[in-house]
Protein backbone atom coordinates (compact mmCIF):
# COMPACT_ATOMS: atom_id res chain seq x y z
CA UNK A 1 0.00 0.00 0.00
CA UNK A 2 1.53 3.32 -1.13
CA UNK A 3 1.26 6.26 1.26
CA UNK A 4 0.05 9.34 -0.62
CA UNK A 5 1.18 12.76 0.54
CA UNK A 6 0.96 16.11 -1.27
CA UNK A 7 2.52 19.09 0.47
CA UNK A 8 1.61 18.53 4.14
CA UNK A 9 -1.62 16.65 3.40
CA UNK A 10 -1.75 12.86 3.36
CA UNK A 11 -4.93 12.67 1.29
CA UNK A 12 -8.10 14.53 0.32
CA UNK A 13 -9.77 13.92 3.68
CA UNK A 14 -6.74 15.37 5.43
CA UNK A 15 -6.99 18.48 3.24
CA UNK A 16 -10.72 18.82 3.96
CA UNK A 17 -10.17 18.50 7.71
CA UNK A 18 -7.50 21.18 7.48
CA UNK A 19 -9.85 23.56 5.68
CA UNK A 20 -12.67 22.89 8.15
CA UNK A 21 -10.38 23.49 11.13
CA UNK A 22 -8.75 26.53 9.53
CA UNK A 23 -12.11 28.20 8.89
CA UNK A 24 -13.69 26.92 12.13
CA UNK A 25 -16.55 25.23 10.31
CA UNK A 26 -18.93 22.85 12.07
CA UNK A 27 -18.09 19.40 10.75
CA UNK A 28 -21.75 18.40 11.17
CA UNK A 29 -22.92 21.38 9.09
CA UNK A 30 -20.28 21.87 6.42
CA UNK A 31 -20.86 24.90 4.16
CA UNK A 32 -20.35 22.87 1.01
CA UNK A 33 -20.23 25.86 -1.35
CA UNK A 34 -17.37 27.56 0.49
CA UNK A 35 -15.45 24.36 1.24
CA UNK A 36 -15.64 23.25 -2.41
CA UNK A 37 -14.22 26.55 -3.64
CA UNK A 38 -11.43 26.43 -1.06
CA UNK A 39 -10.65 22.81 -1.89
CA UNK A 40 -10.36 23.58 -5.63
CA UNK A 41 -8.15 26.58 -4.88
CA UNK A 42 -5.86 24.41 -2.75
CA UNK A 43 -5.49 21.90 -5.59
CA UNK A 44 -4.58 24.66 -8.02
CA UNK A 45 -1.97 25.99 -5.56
CA UNK A 46 -0.10 22.66 -5.53
CA UNK A 47 2.83 23.11 -7.89
CA UNK A 48 4.27 19.62 -8.41
CA UNK A 49 1.21 17.55 -9.18
CA UNK A 50 1.79 13.85 -9.91
CA UNK A 51 -1.29 12.63 -11.77
CA UNK A 52 -1.17 9.19 -10.16
CA UNK A 53 -1.04 10.78 -6.74
CA UNK A 54 -3.59 13.44 -7.67
CA UNK A 55 -6.26 10.94 -8.69
CA UNK A 56 -7.83 10.60 -5.25
CA UNK A 57 -7.76 14.38 -4.80
CA UNK A 58 -9.55 14.82 -8.14
CA UNK A 59 -12.11 12.17 -7.21
CA UNK A 60 -12.86 14.09 -4.02
CA UNK A 61 -13.20 17.33 -5.98
CA UNK A 62 -15.75 15.63 -8.25
CA UNK A 63 -17.63 14.40 -5.16
CA UNK A 64 -17.70 17.90 -3.71
CA UNK A 65 -18.96 19.36 -6.97
CA UNK A 66 -21.70 16.72 -7.12
CA UNK A 67 -22.82 17.52 -3.55
CA UNK A 68 -22.68 21.23 -4.36
CA UNK A 69 -24.84 20.79 -7.45
CA UNK A 70 -27.41 18.72 -5.53
CA UNK A 71 -27.71 21.41 -2.91
CA UNK A 72 -28.12 24.14 -5.53
CA UNK A 73 -30.77 22.34 -7.54
CA UNK A 74 -34.36 23.02 -6.42
CA UNK A 75 -36.35 20.10 -5.08
CA UNK A 76 -39.03 18.57 -7.27
CA UNK A 77 -42.63 19.15 -6.18
CA UNK A 78 -43.04 15.45 -5.37
CA UNK A 79 -40.26 15.73 -2.86
CA UNK A 80 -42.12 18.38 -0.85
CA UNK A 81 -45.52 16.64 -0.81
CA UNK A 82 -45.43 15.47 2.78
CA UNK A 83 -42.91 12.76 2.02
CA UNK A 84 -39.93 12.00 4.17
CA UNK A 85 -37.09 14.46 3.66
CA UNK A 86 -34.31 13.35 1.38
CA UNK A 87 -31.06 12.46 3.12
CA UNK A 88 -28.59 15.30 3.37
CA UNK A 89 -26.17 14.82 0.43
CA UNK A 90 -23.35 15.82 2.79
CA UNK A 91 -24.04 12.95 5.21
CA UNK A 92 -21.71 10.41 3.59
CA UNK A 93 -18.90 12.97 3.46
CA UNK A 94 -19.45 13.89 7.12
CA UNK A 95 -19.25 10.24 8.18
CA UNK A 96 -16.02 9.78 6.20
CA UNK A 97 -14.48 12.87 7.82
CA UNK A 98 -15.50 11.77 11.33
CA UNK A 99 -14.02 8.31 10.83
CA UNK A 100 -10.82 9.72 9.35
CA UNK A 101 -10.48 12.22 12.23
CA UNK A 102 -10.86 9.42 14.77
CA UNK A 103 -8.21 7.27 13.05
CA UNK A 104 -5.85 10.22 12.75
CA UNK A 105 -6.26 10.97 16.48
CA UNK A 106 -5.51 7.35 17.39
CA UNK A 107 -2.44 7.36 15.15
CA UNK A 108 -1.19 10.53 16.86
CA UNK A 109 -1.73 8.94 20.28
CA UNK A 110 0.20 5.81 19.24
CA UNK A 111 3.03 7.97 17.91
CA UNK A 112 3.21 9.82 21.24
CA UNK A 113 3.21 6.54 23.19
CA UNK A 114 6.05 5.22 21.02
CA UNK A 115 8.05 8.41 21.61
CA UNK A 116 7.65 7.97 25.38
CA UNK A 117 8.53 4.27 25.18
CA UNK A 118 11.67 5.01 23.15
CA UNK A 119 13.00 7.07 26.08
CA UNK A 120 12.68 4.15 28.50
CA UNK A 121 15.36 1.52 28.93
CA UNK A 122 14.63 -1.90 30.38
CA UNK A 123 17.06 -4.67 31.28
CA UNK A 124 16.76 -8.18 32.56
CA UNK A 125 17.28 -8.83 36.30
CA UNK A 126 20.89 -9.36 37.36
CA UNK A 127 20.05 -12.80 38.72
CA UNK A 128 17.57 -14.53 36.47
CA UNK A 129 17.52 -17.85 38.35
CA UNK A 130 14.81 -17.66 41.00
CA UNK A 131 14.62 -20.05 43.92
CA UNK A 132 11.30 -21.65 44.81
CA UNK A 133 9.57 -21.00 48.14
CA UNK A 134 12.10 -18.49 49.46
CA UNK A 135 10.69 -15.97 51.88
CA UNK A 136 11.73 -12.38 51.03
CA UNK A 137 14.05 -10.69 53.50
CA UNK A 138 14.08 -6.93 53.92
CA UNK A 139 16.85 -4.70 55.19
CA UNK A 140 15.00 -4.47 58.51
CA UNK A 141 15.11 -8.28 58.88
CA UNK A 142 18.88 -8.30 58.32
CA UNK A 143 19.44 -5.48 60.81
CA UNK A 144 17.35 -7.29 63.43
CA UNK A 145 19.38 -10.45 62.85
CA UNK A 146 22.58 -8.46 63.30
CA UNK A 147 21.23 -6.99 66.55
CA UNK A 148 20.49 -10.48 67.90
CA UNK A 149 24.08 -11.54 67.16
CA UNK A 150 25.42 -8.78 69.37
CA UNK A 151 23.12 -9.27 72.36
CA UNK A 152 25.99 -9.72 74.81
CA UNK A 153 26.74 -6.48 76.64
CA UNK A 154 30.06 -5.03 77.71
CA UNK A 155 28.76 -2.91 80.59
CA UNK A 156 27.45 0.61 80.61
CA UNK A 157 30.72 2.16 79.37
CA UNK A 158 30.89 2.29 75.58
CA UNK A 159 34.28 1.82 73.96
CA UNK A 160 35.67 1.37 70.48
CA UNK A 161 37.95 -1.57 69.92
CA UNK A 162 40.25 -2.00 66.94
CA UNK A 163 39.02 -4.15 64.06
CA UNK A 164 40.58 -7.51 64.75
CA UNK A 165 38.91 -9.44 61.94
CA UNK A 166 39.04 -8.80 58.23
CA UNK A 167 35.81 -9.00 56.21
CA UNK A 168 37.79 -10.27 53.19
CA UNK A 169 39.28 -13.08 55.26
CA UNK A 170 35.84 -14.03 56.57
CA UNK A 171 34.52 -14.08 52.99
CA UNK A 172 37.19 -16.60 52.02
CA UNK A 173 36.47 -18.67 55.13
CA UNK A 174 32.73 -18.76 54.34
CA UNK A 175 33.31 -19.80 50.71
CA UNK A 176 35.79 -22.55 51.76
CA UNK A 177 33.34 -23.86 54.34
CA UNK A 178 30.46 -23.88 51.87
CA UNK A 179 32.52 -25.62 49.18
CA UNK A 180 33.22 -28.45 51.61
CA UNK A 181 29.51 -28.74 52.51
CA UNK A 182 27.53 -29.53 49.32
CA UNK A 183 24.34 -29.81 51.35
CA UNK A 184 24.66 -26.25 52.58
CA UNK A 185 25.39 -24.74 55.99
CA UNK A 186 22.89 -23.41 58.51
CA UNK A 187 23.02 -19.62 58.76
CA UNK A 188 23.17 -19.82 62.56
CA UNK A 189 26.28 -22.05 62.38
CA UNK A 190 28.35 -19.08 61.25
CA UNK A 191 27.63 -17.21 64.48
CA UNK A 192 27.69 -19.87 67.23
CA UNK A 193 31.11 -18.97 68.60
CA UNK A 194 33.69 -16.25 68.54
CA UNK A 195 33.93 -12.65 69.65
CA UNK A 196 31.25 -10.16 68.71
CA UNK A 197 33.62 -8.41 66.30
CA UNK A 198 34.26 -11.74 64.58
CA UNK A 199 30.52 -12.37 64.22
CA UNK A 200 30.01 -8.91 62.74
CA UNK A 201 32.85 -9.49 60.28
CA UNK A 202 31.27 -12.81 59.28
CA UNK A 203 27.88 -11.16 58.81
CA UNK A 204 29.35 -8.38 56.65
CA UNK A 205 31.30 -10.95 54.66
CA UNK A 206 28.12 -12.94 54.05
CA UNK A 207 26.34 -9.79 52.85
CA UNK A 208 29.17 -9.04 50.42
CA UNK A 209 29.01 -12.59 49.04
CA UNK A 210 25.26 -12.28 48.59
CA UNK A 211 25.71 -8.96 46.82
CA UNK A 212 28.32 -10.48 44.50
CA UNK A 213 26.03 -13.43 43.75
CA UNK A 214 28.50 -16.03 44.99
CA UNK A 215 26.22 -17.52 47.66
CA UNK A 216 22.49 -18.14 47.93
CA UNK A 217 20.16 -18.13 50.94
CA UNK A 218 17.38 -20.72 50.91
CA UNK A 219 14.41 -21.27 53.21
CA UNK A 220 11.90 -23.89 52.09
CA UNK A 221 8.96 -22.56 54.11
CA UNK A 222 8.47 -19.65 56.53
CA UNK A 223 10.15 -20.15 59.91
CA UNK A 224 12.12 -23.14 58.57
CA UNK A 225 15.91 -23.30 59.01
CA UNK A 226 17.86 -21.00 56.72
CA UNK A 227 20.66 -22.59 54.69
CA UNK A 228 23.54 -21.01 52.80
CA UNK A 229 24.81 -22.54 49.53
CA UNK A 230 27.41 -21.61 47.01
CA UNK A 231 25.89 -20.80 43.62
CA UNK A 232 27.84 -23.72 42.11
CA UNK A 233 26.25 -26.20 44.52
CA UNK A 234 22.78 -24.93 43.71
CA UNK A 235 23.43 -25.28 39.96
CA UNK A 236 24.63 -28.84 40.50
CA UNK A 237 21.26 -29.64 42.06
CA UNK A 238 22.54 -30.37 45.55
Amino acid sequence: MVKVKIEQFEGPLDLLLHLIHENKYDIFDIPILEITDQYMAALQAMQEFDMEVATEFLVMSATLLQIKSRLLLPKLPAETDGEEDEQDPRQVLIEMLLEYRKIKGQAAALTEMKAVADKQIAHAPIYTRALVNIAPYTLRDLLLALAEIGEERQGEVAYIEPQAYSVEVKMRDIVERLCSAPGGVLLSDFFTSGHRAEKIASFLGLLELLKAGKVIIEQKVPFAPIYIFTRKNMKDGV
